[in-house]
Formats: structure tokens, sequence, C-alpha cells
């Protein structure tokens, strides 16, 4: 669904659907990443809980590129191609999120200029904590 241009203003709030990532999903997406079936996966903080907890973690944690991907969907889901064509997106991981942590992307309409949206981005786990933060631009209008 795209978010018509006049539905939005500065300070509008956008929010993603809760996304559960639960040991199957996190596992499933970390073999397709980052062990294809010709590569024979390892134990590591993403996959393996012994890992994690010498890691000093309570679970394994998701990839980056998961909880990337949550944030990432939002804007696609709600700007479409005024995203993925001219769209940019900066990021930084600040907390790790755990295999059973819920996650929801949020974002905010920070500045409207004549031809582009600027636009806070966050996504938090189910305590409220941020778990990624950064900014992200989009065109005003339809390519």
């Amino acid at each position: 669904m795209n978010a018509a241009k006049e539905e939005l203003a500065v300070g509008s709030h956008l929010a993603g659907v809760p996304y559960l990532l639960d040991d199957v999903a996190a596992q499933a997406y970390e073999r397709g990443l980052k062990h294809p079936p010709r590569r024979r996966p390892r134990a590591n903080i993403h996959t393996d809980r012994a890992a994690a907890s010498r890691a000093g973690f309570a679970a394994p944690i998701a990839g980056g590129e998961q909880t990337i991907a949550v944030a990432m969907q939002l804007l696609v889901d709600t700007f479409g191609e005024r995203f993925l064509r001219g769209g940019g997106f900066e990021v930084a991981l600040v907390k790790p999120v755990l295999f059973g942590d819920t996650i929801a992307a949020h974002a905010r309409i920070a500045r409207a200029e004549q031809d582009r949206l600027d636009l806070d981005v966050w996504v938090e786990n189910q305590h409220g904590a941020q778990v990624l933060t950064g900014t992200a631009r989009v065109q005003a209008a339809e390519p």
C-alpha cells in the first residue's frame, strides 16, 4: 500500500506490523543469507544457544540484515516506487535482537521538501527499546 502525498505531513508517524523473531524465522534467514547449500553452517552467536551464551547473550541474536529488512519493509510497503527509485536509507544497529523478540519498524516524517520527504526511522523491540535507528528519504511524488 503506497501512501499518497496528501496523507503524509511533517510529524506523521508510520508503524509496521510487529514481527516475531523466533528461532525458526531467525535460523531460516541466517541459513538462506549466509549459509547457502554449498557451505556448511557453523555454530555461532546467530545460530547456536551455547555460542550466544559464551558471548554474553541470553539467546542467539538476529543477523543485522534481518532487523534492517524489517525497517526496509515498512518503507517499501508505504512508499513503493517512491522509495525504490531514488530513495535512501542510513541506519545503525544499536542493540541486539534476541531470538524470541518481537520487533516493529517505525518512521516519522521529519521534513518535506519540494522533491523529497526526509524520515526518521527506528525499530523497537517488545520492551520499547530501540534496536535500530536512522534516517531515510523518499521521493515526494511518484516517479
